[in-house]
């Protein structure tokens, strides 16, 4: 993942500075004074120099997604780490380093999200969302003095360039769709005081029960709780007592109908 994202990086300077591969070399080194000495024409560097857990954007909870089966598979969020790069460029004439720098300052600041028509590797295709600071106060690098003594090199004008990307680490467990909870509430002596079912399920096409119905308008007859489908035909009911239940089913331009539910069931989708 590291490599693609250098590789973006270098698609991004290159079609939005933009910079000729054949005039500024793009680098991903460490500016030591080895490194550096070397310099035969003008270089942007960007030196990854920290990794670690954006806790900003730390998620908890898990995401559902519902499979064709009749079942649901339920994923961890990704975690998002923070890829911090020290930009530096390295030319000749002092002139032309600055004027350098300010290009890619500018456009840095300019694309705060990475355009996803240049992701490369496995980033390209993927509809993700890479956010990214730059040049803020209060970066990693403190003491830039420290740095470059560390790097055993002169001290040098640099930009903070911060990437922020996520890291799937793929948990997920596939199960069948849980369509009916029971709550219990406990009185005194831990006797049940009070019950209730809650019950999810979904209006489709008869003999087609991947095709739901939007809009569809349920009435169950002993309580008069009405429920309507969302956008994908899924209704849910809740506070009912376990029984048996008349509902009846209304959709534009279908027959009205009636059917016998029971609860709990193993099913609660119906077919119009």
């Amino acid at each position: 993942m590291i490599t693609d994202i250098d590789e973006t990086i270098k698609q991004l300077l290159i079609k939005k500075v933009p910079l000729k591969p054949g005039e500024v070399d793009i680098c991903f080194e460490m500016p030591d004074r080895e490194w550096s000495a070397k310099s035969t024409r003008p270089r942007v560097n960007f030196y990854l120099y920290d990794i670690r857990e954006n806790h900003e954007l730390r998620e908890f909870d898990w995401t559902v997604e519902r499979n064709g089966n009749k079942t649901a598979t339920k994923k961890t969020a990704p975690i998002r780490v923070d890829l911090s790069y020290l930009v530096t460029v390295w030319t000749n004439a002092i002139e032309d380093e600055h004027r350098l720098l300010w290009y890619v300052l500018a456009t840095l600041f300019r694309h705060p999200n990475i355009p996803a028509d240049i992701f490369q590797g496995e980033l390209a295709g993927h509809d993700l969302l890479l956010n990214t600071q730059v040049a803020q106060p209060d970066g990693v690098l403190k003491n830039p003095a420290d740095f470059w003594g560390a790097m055993d090199n002169r001290l040098k004008p640099a930009i903070n360039y911060v990437i922020t990307v996520p890291l799937d680490l793929e948990y997920q467990a596939t199960a069948p769709i849980v369509r009916s909870w029971i709550l219990r509430l406990h009185g005194e002596g831990n006797l049940i005081d009070k019950e209730w079912v809650q019950i999810e399920g979904m209006v489709c096409q008869k003999g087609k029960p991947e095709r739901g119905i939007a809009g569809a308008t349920l009435l169950i007859k002993e309580t008069g709780g009405t429920a309507n489908t969302d956008e994908l035909g899924r209704f849910a009911f809740g506070r009912l007592s376990q029984g048996n239940y008349t509902v009846r089913v209304s959709a534009p331009d279908r027959k009205e109908r009636e059917i016998a539910l029971t609860i709990p069931g193993k099913s609660y989708d119906i077919e119009i």
